[in-house]
């Protein structure tokens, strides 16, 4: 009898306990997602993105998951007792707040660009859950005391939840792009015109032509200085802001016009253009298509974002102020203080969203350009949060040598988790460097090169075609005739060659290079590893290729390499080096020591095995004889380009090394970014930004944006009469 009793006790606490507890999950995930859920457009790291899409994936299902109970739990009782007690009336009275919660905080409104396109989905599940709460309230709460605090805390619900799917649709593609697409001019002129010309003839008159020439002035991207001259920050946000208005439609597919376009390069390519401005008005710019796309921004910076902060504050306030004063009586103490809780959550959540409002680019750039003595802008100024970074200032670098040379522990040994363990590690092996401001320097600096070099060569309106030859230009032009196979081939496979090759010089080389030749080695190595990093994990913003398929011959070839150079140098018993190369494998494999053992290696000690690895591998490599060419010797069915690289490595010896390779480097990731769609470049702003999208919207700053539309004139015609 015991043993029954127990469970059924427990199966009562938990039938009492279970909207309570899930009603405090469902706020615990609100908060997370509030105080979280921006981070994201500032910070790299996998964990918070992580931590972020469970979030975001729980509180929806949990609100849902909650309402569910809650109404089946009211349905239950109503059926046995054939009314609501006041106990029961409490926790009927946390619906609204559900629908609160299923609303979302304003900075998240979808996760991914493909939450926006789901938008019908989402218009169907407020209906039901708007319906759901409303039959909570008609069938508990009807006539009671909270009947008018819960039919206020419905309204503002339904609002937030109903701005959530608005804001789905206005971010869906289509609609997005027709928000920035021009008014078509439906005028019928030509019948009205052609009327009065046959009217007037008949009349006798002689009746002519003239065409006056409408020709289109650029946008004034000037900004009036203020008082202040050293408010320059305050100037750069109001350049992005006039600039983002003109080059948004680069993201949705649409052109930009040609005259905006000079007018744009002119600016970026003038001395009073430094390299931290002309980086931090794209921050900003990318900074405003992040908000138009995951949060409600488009709805929040209107005329109704003031209607609703009043109805969205004054409601819960006044909510918290009517149920102090109510008779509490038959209440359970606890479901007062959670609902004290729910009330004081939802007011503080809604301060804190507005302040983040009135802490963003968007006001912050409309206080600017209002009077210094406005009262509400003072007002924005003393109310403004610190300020947070737009992008997380970072760059993901990827290492092929690096990762052949690892060995990880699986956690998935199953022979059909292979796929599975090997994306897992992979994920291991992705490290973050601070994209600091010399290389940014020597980024925009070439950048700068070559658009200077296409006005020069009257190349600059071809824009991308003229961009994929100019690798192999600058070679021909440099006198490195022999380099140019490497850049001949399909763009996936230079960038896994000049990868390599990045790789095995900076080995050959570190530790006696000049200043210059030791900066552009640093900006190479890390445009390297980014480019090797996009190719591995995101193909889809480089141009179509087979790059992931040449990426694995190219590892599976390189561990092949090593390992039989290993087993054949351990079983040359008559060399004398045979028992140092037997140790140095073993200490490669089991991991022991961070110091070299074979033979003809660097005597610098490495701060860990990993480093001494790569040097050791890279000591192999850069042994290869590469006579003749790599791609005549290997089999049709292989795509790998490990010996190409260590031809290519071999013959750079003979260059200005570094100065070649970081010019040839930029000029790849400048190609590549511009050749990649809006897209993209809008689906990766969810992941803290990509070095990517800002050399692609520099680039168009700088003259070369695709498509591009003609500025061509536009003529009204007057008839003349005579």
């Amino acid at each position: 009898m015991g043993h029954l009793l127990l469970p059924q006790i427990s199966r009562e606490l938990w039938k009492e306990w279970e909207p309570r507890l899930l009603v405090l999950l469902s706020l615990v995930l609100q908060l997370t997602l509030a105080s979280q859920g921006s981070r994201r457009k500032s910070i790299f790291r996998n964990w918070i993105q992580v931590v972020i899409w469970t979030t975001y994936l729980l509180a929806d299902y949990i609100a849902t998951f909650a309402l569910g109970v809650l109404s089946h739990r009211l349905a239950n009782i109503k059926e046995t007792k054939g009314m609501i007690d006041s106990k029961s009336q409490i926790t009927a009275f946390w619906a609204p707040f559900l629908l609160l919660h299923l609303g979302g905080p304003n900075t998240v409104t979808a996760y991914a660009l493909a939450d926006n396109e789901l938008w019908p989905r989402q218009v169907v599940r407020v209906c039901v859950q708007v319906g759901i709460a409303c039959y909570i309230y008609s069938m508990a709460l009807s006539g009671t005391a909270l009947s008018i605090l819960a039919a206020g805390m419905i309204l503002v619900g339904s609002i937030k939840y109903a701005e959530r799917s608005l804001c789905f649709y206005l971010a869906s593609k289509g609609a997005l792009r027709d928000s920035m697409l021009p008014r078509p001019d439906v005028n019928p002129v030509y019948p009205r015109k052609m009327e009065e010309f046959i009217l007037k003839k008949e009349e006798g008159f002689l009746v002519g032509i003239d065409e006056v020439i409408q020709i289109r002035a650029p946008e004034n991207l000037s900004v009036n200085s203020k008082k202040d001259d050293d408010r320059e920050n305050d100037r750069t946000l109001v350049e992005a802001n006039k600039l983002f208005k003109i080059f948004k439609l680069l993201f949705v597919g649409l052109t930009v016009n040609s005259v905006d376009l000079v007018v744009s390069r002119h600016m970026f390519m003038g001395p009073n253009m430094s390299t931290r401005d002309a980086f931090k008005i794209v921050e900003i710019e990318l900074g405003f298509m992040y908000d138009l796309l995951f949060t409600k921004a488009p709805l929040l910076n209107r005329a109704w974002g003031i209607i609703r902060w009043v109805i969205s504050l004054s409601v819960p306030c006044a909510v918290l102020v009517l149920f102090s004063l109510q008779d509490k009586k038959g209440y359970p103490k606890v479901d007062i203080w959670i609902t004290f809780l729910l009330i004081s959550a939802a007011i503080l959540l809604e301060i804190y969203s507005l302040l983040q409002v009135i802490s963003s680019d968007w006001v912050d750039q409309w206080r600017i350009q209002r009077p210094s003595r406005f009262p509400i802008s003072s007002a924005i100024r003393f109310l403004r949060l610190r300020p947070r970074r737009r992008w997380s200032n970072s760059v993901a670098q990827f290492s092929l040598l690096t990762s052949s040379t690892r060995k990880r522990k699986g956690i998935f040994r199953h022979p059909r988790l292979t796929k599975l363990r090997e994306v897992v590690e992979k994920n291991f092996y992705i490290s973050y460097e601070k994209f600091n401001n010399d290389i940014k320097v020597s980024i925009f600096h070439r950048m700068k090169e070559m658009v200077t070099s296409l006005e020069r060569s009257v190349q600059l309106a071809r824009g991308l075609e003229s961009l994929r030859v100019e690798a192999r230009e600058l070679l021909k032009k440099s006198n490195c005739d022999d380099l140019v196979w490497s850049t001949e081939m399909e763009f996936d496979q230079n960038i896994l060659i000049w990868h390599l090759a990045t790789e095995l010089r900076h080995h050959e080389d570190r530790g006696s290079m000049d200043p210059e030749a030791e900066a552009n080695c640093r900006m190479s190595m890390l445009v390297s590893q980014y480019m090797l990093y996009l190719l591995v994990f995101y193909p889809s913003m480089l141009p179509t290729g087979i790059g992931e398929l040449r990426y694995e011959d190219t590892l599976v070839e390189a561990q092949k390499f090593f390992n039989d150079k290993l087993e054949i140098l351990s079983n040359d018993e008559g060399s004398s080096i045979s028992s140092v190369v037997i140790e140095w494998a073993q200490i490669l494999f089991k991991k022991e020591a961070h110091v070299h053992t074979r033979f003809d290696s660097c005597i610098a000690a490495h701060g860990s095995r990993e480093s001494r690895d790569l040097c050791e591998v890279c000591g192999l490599l850069l042994q290869v004889r590469t006579e003749l060419p790599a791609w005549k010797m290997r089999g049709a069915k292989s795509t790998s380009v490990l010996f190409d690289a260590c031809r290519l490595a071999h013959q750079l010896k003979d260059v200005d090394t570094w100065d070649i390779i970081s010019k040839v480097w930029v000029r790849m990731l400048v190609y590549a970014a511009c050749q990649c769609k809006g897209y993209e470049h809008c689906e990766s702003l969810s992941r803290g930004g990509e070095l990517f999208s800002h050399v692609w919207l520099l680039m168009a700053h700088l003259g070369i944006a695709q498509p591009v539309q003609t500025a061509e004139s536009t003529c009204i015609t007057k008839l003349i009469m005579k």
